[in-house]
């Protein structure tokens, strides 16, 4: 049996949607202004304007996947754990026997006891991380993608709003250009009203979240409970 320790390794986070099909589901950016304006700026200043203020918004997915990983090694931890103590004391049982014995394999199933009740909460509060990074992630990506939508909306009102400027010599022109604007103002607030919404949704995860945690963490108290005798085997023949 190899060592519970090996169990325990740096965690990693990976991407929670391939890229090839965030770029199949996601094609309709490719045709929006502001998409390319913050691919260009991060060619030229190393930074998505629009994916630089959803990632402060969202937070750091990856640390959150890394935590849950960590997490779900732990239980892996204590699964191999348990086995090799449980392995241990069946082995010496063979040649050891008597009250020493008794009280020594006593406390270790009770440990063992403790470290497997234990899995199943280290699991689902690895899982509950993963999901939270999860949702992290598709945050930023939404709160990106309204906010690219946003920055085309401005831009058309802008531009409706220069062309009701230039065309102010004729009567129809400005009429026009004045209505399209009106009608793009309108779609932009909608769009701001999309935003608060996600934000919303995500609050409301996050408080879901912290009570699902706040239960679990409730349920790794098990080694409390089982400390460590308090002092040495007190034979009873001497």
């Amino acid at each position: 049996m190899g060592s519970p320790s090996a169990e325990l390794t740096a965690p990693t986070s990976s991407d929670p949607i391939p890229d090839l099909v965030e770029n199949i589901v996601g094609f309709p950016q490719y045709i929006s202004p502001s998409y390319w304006l913050g691919w260009a700026a991060e060619q030229v200043c190393g930074t998505n304007p629009w994916q630089w203020v959803a990632d402060q918004y969202a937070g750091d997915w990856g640390a959150v996947q890394k935590a849950g990983v960590a997490v779900k090694n732990l239980g892996e931890f204590n699964t191999a754990y348990a086995g090799s103590i449980n392995s241990a004391v069946t082995t010496v049982k063979y040649d050891w026997q008597g009250n020493a014995a008794d009280s020594a394999a006593e406390y270790f199933n009770g440990l063992v006891k403790v470290l497997q009740e234990q899995v199943s909460s280290l699991n689902s509060l690895g899982g509950q991380f993963n999901s939270m990074a999860v949702g992290m992630y598709e945050s930023a990506n939404a709160i990106k993608g309204l906010l690219e939508t946003l920055t085309d909306l401005l831009i058309a009102i802008g531009i409706e709003a220069a062309a009701a400027a230039a065309s102010s010599w004729t009567v129809i022109g400005p009429i026009l250009a004045g209505a399209a604007a009106a009608v793009t103002v309108t779609k932009a607030i909608g769009v701001w009203g999309q935003m608060i919404e996600v934000h919303n949704h995500v609050w409301t995860a996050v408080q879901g979240f912290t009570g699902v945690v706040a239960g679990l963490l409730g349920g790794l108290q098990g080694l409390d409970a089982h400390p460590l005798p308090a002092g040495a085997y007190d034979h009873a023949g001497v």
